[in-house]
């Protein structure tokens, strides 16, 4: 179906300029809901709950058929006197750190070694799904960059992560969200430090460690009460640089415990087994220059639940 249909997720706090806003009015694009539209602006599958599937996207290509060549492959014009975006997409910070992370769900495997779990969405049902492996953004100022990297660097010295990298890193990418929209956490007690491993020609050889406890403390009676989380995570990563502290390797893997009962979901929908469950998390350096790079990191536009702004100090 892939090759009949371009997909587009929509940020819908960042509507556009005026004639993308005026397109998404007209085809009714907003809210956490999928639509199928033409080129030309003409919604498809009215009336029909749509998912992405080709149960029911089969119908919809149909009507799509039916249409006249006009609809279906319209003259579009680029518009004069267009309104630019109320909101501006924030940028990565100038000669900043990009790093992307992923978070999902595992379980000991039989001889006790972390794997992935294999964990549906509504798990009862016919239509159940596999639980995907979610994706974040971590960014960091040209400071702080080169605040992880010693002046002169020799084998053995260590850096102390500042605290407002900890607690931008454990409290967004470091913390359980497989859930999908989640908000940060606010770290209660953390530790990173970074150890000059090699110096030589190449660059800096460098190896991350720390661990970080967030929101609330382990409880077994969370279990039962609504909208609490909490989770701790220990991580281990390898960092290479130039002099310039310019990196090309960011490499780091977490091994966590979450907690807690926020909206019912991991009982609910996802039905996820033990309790406190088993998460891993895993970051690379991106390059920037994608897209899918540019995509800010999902605390920095809405939800932060830490009590400070992205960039500001604790």
């Amino acid at each position: 179906m892939t090759k009949y249909f371009v997909p587009l997720a929509m940020d819908t706090y960042f509507r556009g300029d005026s004639i993308e806003v005026e397109f998404c009015q007209q085809v009714r694009a907003g809210g956490n809901h999928l639509v199928v539209a033409t080129a030309s602006g003409k919604p498809l599958g009215e009336g029909l709950h749509l998912k992405l599937r080709e149960r029911e996207l089969a119908g919809v290509l149909d009507e799509f058929r039916k249409l006249p060549a006009a609809d279906r492959q319209p003259q579009l014009v680029v518009a004069e006197n267009v309104n630019q975006p109320r909101r501006q997409v924030p940028k990565p910070p100038r000669g900043g750190l990009a790093v992307r992370g992923y978070c999902t769900y595992l379980k000991p495997g039989k001889s006790g070694e972390p794997i992935r779990s294999e964990v549906y969405y509504y798990k009862q049902n016919p239509d159940r799904w596999k639980v995907e492996t979610q994706s974040d953004m971590l960014w960091l100022t040209d400071a702080e960059r080169q605040s992880l990297v010693p002046e002169n660097p020799k084998p053995g010295d260590t850096v102390s992560v500042s605290d407002a990298i900890q607690q931008r890193f454990f409290s967004t990418i470091g913390i359980d969200y497989m859930e999908g929209s989640v908000n940060s956490l606010p770290t209660r007690n953390s530790t990173m430090t970074i150890t000059v491993e090699r110096v030589d020609a190449k660059g800096i050889s460098l190896r991350l460690d720390g661990y970080g406890q967030m929101g609330k403390p382990f409880d077994t009676r969370l279990k039962g009460e609504a909208r609490t989380r909490g989770c701790d995570v220990r991580v281990l990563g390898k960092l290479h640089c130039d002099r310039a502290a310019k990196f090309d390797r960011f490499d780091i893997v977490g091994i966590g415990k979450a907690w807690g009962n926020k909206m019912n979901y991991t009982r609910r929908e996802m039905s996820i087994e033990g309790y406190p469950w088993m998460y891993g998390i895993a970051c690379e350096l991106v390059t920037g220059d994608s897209p899918i790079d540019q995509i800010p990191p999902y605390n920095l536009l809405h939800y932060n639940g830490s009590g400070t702004s992205y960039f500001s100090q604790p």
